[in-house]
């Protein structure tokens, strides 16, 4: 079957995917070809209308849509190009790009947090090569705990190990900005899943995404991730990377559904612990 057509799913479950990507066609295009580069297969490069009607098409009823950018004086383009995207797409939420070395960092979040009521940042470690204790990222962190919003943060040594990613690096940064609302990508995997776990039961604003995790041949399921979800439910929150991963979002839709969990869990991480998150 074409990964492009799945079956449609049963729509009965309201799905919030939080950690999909959405980049103009050319960025969008290079950003795959550096993971064809590496040896992946990329099989979701189509134009964004039909990676959205797509994603309809198995069930997802919202999204987060993360913007990153890999060098300064690109963000406030992106984040045009992301609002725009948003209005016509009502179901999408943009989580704004911004880069560290950026000379008007405030003037952007300010456009995307407040002009355009952006619901939050995304900061891509490994691609911007920063460490999220870096002080040029603390007027961000000021600003989103004034508003309340939200950052999600690429804390995961997927696709490549890097110190920029290390989810221990979070830990200055959560001190000095408690209450900070923070998602840690990827459940911190492959190695920093316990430090993130004990994170978000450590801080009151603090979860975890299954991004490229939940329904993925690489990441067999463990039993140490079911009794974290068990014990902390509301701190992990669905998501699959879209389209910038090499198996179907589908198959993690339905990993998830079939976790040995309890069916109130499970709307928790498909629809509850988003909105949560969602909310200034």
């Amino acid at each position: 079957m074409s990964p492009m057509k799945d079956t449609t799913m049963n729509n009965a479950q309201k799905i919030c995917d939080a950690h999909i990507h959405l980049f103009p066609d050319r960025l969008m295009e290079a950003i795959l070809h550096w993971f064809v580069k590496q040896g992946w297969t990329m099989p979701y490069r189509k134009p964004v209308e039909e990676l959205l009607n797509y994603l309809e098409n198995i069930g997802v009823t919202s999204a987060f849509v993360l913007g990153y950018v890999h060098k300064k004086d690109m963000a406030a383009g992106i984040n045009l190009w992301l609002k725009d995207l948003c209005h016509k797409y009502s179901w999408l939420h943009p989580y704004a790009a911004l880069h560290h070395e950026d000379h008007d960092i405030e003037s952007i979040l300010r456009q995307a947090l407040d002009e355009w009521d952006f619901p939050g940042v995304k900061i891509h470690t490994f691609v911007q090569k920063v460490s999220v204790s870096d002080r040029r990222l603390w007027p961000m962190y000021r600003m989103l705990s004034e508003r309340r919003k939200g950052l999600i943060l690429h804390l995961s040594g997927m696709p490549i190990e890097s110190p920029f990613t290390r989810v221990e690096n979070l830990l200055e940064v959560l001190r000095s900005f408690p209450n900070l609302k923070v998602t840690i990508a990827h459940m911190g995997l492959p190695k920093d899943f316990s430090l993130a776990v004990k994170l978000a039961a450590s801080y009151p604003n603090v979860y975890l995404d299954t991004a490229f995790i939940l329904g993925n041949p690489r990441f067999p399921l463990q039993e140490e991730w079911l009794k974290a979800i068990d014990a902390y439910p509301t701190k992990f929150i669905f998501g699959t990377d879209f389209p910038i991963m090499d198996y179907s979002p589908a198959n993690a839709i339905q990993a998830l559904k079939q976790l040995p969990l309890a069916e109130e869990v499970k709307t928790l991480l498909l629809w509850d612990n988003a909105m949560r998150f969602l909310q200034s």
